[in-house]
Formats: C-alpha cells, sequence, structure tokens
C-alpha cells in the first residue's frame, strides 16, 4: 500500500477545516518547512550506455557509483537520501557540507578507476542548492530550491560538473577560495543565475 504525502495529507486536514487560500499555505510551511542544503546527483551517459551495453550493465557500475557517494554523504552529515533510476538525492545541513561531498564524490570516482564501458569513467553531474523547502517524507523535499537543483544536475550540468544554485552559492562561507564561473540563462521561462565550479 502506497502512503500519502505528509503534505497532501496536512492540506487536506487543513480543507477539512474549513481552511484556504494563505491559511493553508501557512499551515502546510509551519508544518513541513525547513532549511538545508540540496544535492542532485545525475548518472552521466545511462541512456547512451544502457544502450550500448544493456541496462544491467549500467546498473551494476551505478551500485558501485552510490556506495561510494553514500559513504561520502554520511560522513558529510548528510541528513537524508533517495535514489530515483540513475539519480541520487541528499539533504545536508549547509551548502558547504554538500560542496565538500560533491567535490569528494568527484575525486572518488577518478580514483576508483571505475568505468561505465570500456573507454569511458563513470561520472556524474551535480546540483546544489540551500534554502527553504518542504519535507515529505521519504518523498524527499520540494519546493522552488529543490526543482531548480533538479534541473542543474540533470539538463544542465555535464558529467564531472558541480553547479551551485545563487542561493547555494550565497550560503557558502568559504567561496573565495573556491574558483567559480557565474553564469546566466534561461530555465522554463525563468531567468536563473547559478555558478559552475572551476577545476
Amino acid at each position: 500500500m502506497h502512503e500519502d504525502s505528509p503534505i497532501f495529507s496536512t492540506i487536506d486536514a487543513a480543507r477539512s477545516e474549513g481552511l484556504v487560500g494563505d491559511a493553508i499555505e501557512r499551515r502546510v510551511w509551519e508544518r513541513h518547512g525547513v532549511t538545508c542544503a540540496m544535492l542532485a546527483l545525475d548518472s552521466s551517459g545511462m541512456t547512451r550506455v544502457s544502450h550500448t551495453h544493456g541496462i544491467v550493465h549500467f546498473l551494476s557500475r551505478y551500485r558501485q557509483m552510490r556506495d561510494l557517494a553514500l559513504v561520502i554523504l554520511e560522513r558529510r552529515a548528510c541528513l537524508a537520501w533517495r535514489c530515483f533510476a540513475d539519480n541520487m538525492f541528499a539533504e545536508l545541513p549547509d551548502a558547504d557540507s554538500a560542496l565538500g561531498a560533491a567535490f569528494e564524490i568527484h575525486r572518488a570516482l577518478r580514483e576508483s578507476g571505475l568505468m561505465v564501458t570500456e573507454q569511458e569513467p563513470f561520472r556524474v553531474c551535480l546540483g546544489i542548492g540551500f534554502g527553504r523547502v518542504l519535507a515529505n517524507g521519504c518523498g524527499g523535499v520540494m519546493g522552488e530550491e529543490m526543482n531548480l537543483v533538479a534541473k542543474l544536475a540533470e539538463d544542465i550540468a555535464q558529467g564531472g560538473e558541480t553547479l551551485l544554485t545563487e542561493s547555494a552559492f550565497r550560503s557558502l562561507t568559504a567561496h573565495a577560495s573556491v574558483p567559480f564561473e557565474k553564469i546566466s540563462l534561461t530555465i522554463s521561462r525563468v531567468d536563473v543565475t547559478y555558478y559552475r565550479v572551476r577545476d
């Protein structure tokens, strides 16, 4: 049996009490609002590699990558994590922890020698955000910042890259010591500024 979303349960209960509009909005944010860093990871080349080598071949490599990443996330005080298809999502206390985890994940993959094909190393695309979002139980977190983080990881970052939302970048305590490239573009008709970590 599928468990309903805690957020939907709160909305339904609020409506049953006769609340509407802004009152429901306040109730949901009061009960489910959290502030944290978000890290989204997308595997590079799943569609292409699965087409040429098969899905089981890809998933066996993905599992090895996941195990490497989980050790790092747990060491960085990961609050929660989950996987879906070839993606991983995690919440961490702050953007510094998330950026440190991103650096470690990329480095661990390079040092492991994990290959997705005979000629191609396994690489991941990472997006990092920070802000107030809605905690939705085992479904993770929801909100504008999480939407942007997922877009950065899945649609914009290249294999081996880490991209930060403007909110994540501004919340870093040590960004002066790391070179970033500021980029602006329009995503789904919304003007967005994000930061690419420069090697």
